[in-house]
């Protein structure tokens, strides 16, 4: 298991200070990893000089990584949607094995860009499909991970606010699968990582801002998380009134759920 709590930052104390490492965050979906990647932004982890933004907020996503990432999917096959919704190890196993086929000159010249202006957050869903063809390029010992989950509730309501619609086993299934399977490429190659709880971030941020400090080696604080976030803290994302909500889409759509 190599799933690691934090020590102290490098960032707090005494002596030299180096340079904190790059982070990448794993995870799916709508997980909250925007606010996660938004609070290393302000932070000082740089995020791209162009990010992919949403009609109601920033992902923090570099283009550039997305755009590398779609490409591996076309190269097998893997409808830009369908990632979002279910699960397909095949298309994993199909990705990796571009490696060594797949021209790699853009994937070194991104990891270049990024390494220019490091120490460098990167951020996007389909990396839990790609993330095993980036790996070999990748020097891991300059690199933290953060594993970033969701709540399962909380994920359904947001999910179905979204209007994917899926029966609460099926979308829990979903997660856990794309957690294991980001678990078992972690620990089989030996990589530290941080469990993170979205949840726990925003219920609890100064016990979370302590643990995300220790490990990533750089302080961050509540005046780096509410410039970058802009809901409340101290309670769950996802209130009644949101669960009220997404089980009235949800009976309203009920005949395309998936299940």
């Amino acid at each position: 298991m190599h799933a690691t709590e934090p020590g102290k930052p490098d960032s707090v104390g005494h002596g030299a200070v180096s340079r904190p490492d790059n982070v990448i965050i794993l995870t799916g979906g709508l997980t909250g990893s925007s606010a996660l990647a938004g609070l290393l932004t302000a932070a000082g982890y740089w995020c791209g000089e162009d990010t992919f933004k949403k009609s109601d907020y920033n992902t923090y996503e570099n283009s550039g990584l997305i755009e590398l990432n779609r490409r591996l999917m076309q190269r097998v096959g893997v409808a830009e949607r369908e990632y979002t919704m279910a699960f397909q190890p095949d298309a994993i196993r199909r990705i990796e094995a571009l490696r060594g086929v797949e021209d790699e000159t853009d994937f070194r010249a991104m990891i270049a860009r990024s390494d220019a202006h490091a120490p460098w957050v990167w951020k996007d869903p389909r990396l839990w499909l790609t993330v095993r063809f980036w790996a070999p390029l990748l020097d891991w010992s300059r690199i933290r991970v953060l594993l970033l989950r969701r709540d399962p509730v909380q994920a359904w309501i947001s999910t179905t606010q979204r209007r994917q619609i899926q029966t609460y086993r099926y979308q829990k299934g979903y997660n856990d699968s794309i957690q294991a399977s980001l678990r078992e490429f972690l620990e089989t190659n030996r990589v530290n990582y941080l469990p993170v709880l979205f949840e726990d971030l925003i219920v609890t941020p100064e016990r979370e801002l302590a643990r995300l400090s220790g490990f990533l080696g750089r302080a961050i604080t509540m005046e780096h998380f509410r410039s970058s976030y802009d809901g409340d803290f101290y309670r769950k994302p996802k209130t009644l009134r949101d669960g009220a909500e997404a089980a009235l889409i949800y009976l309203k759509n009920y005949g395309e759920r998936l299940r």
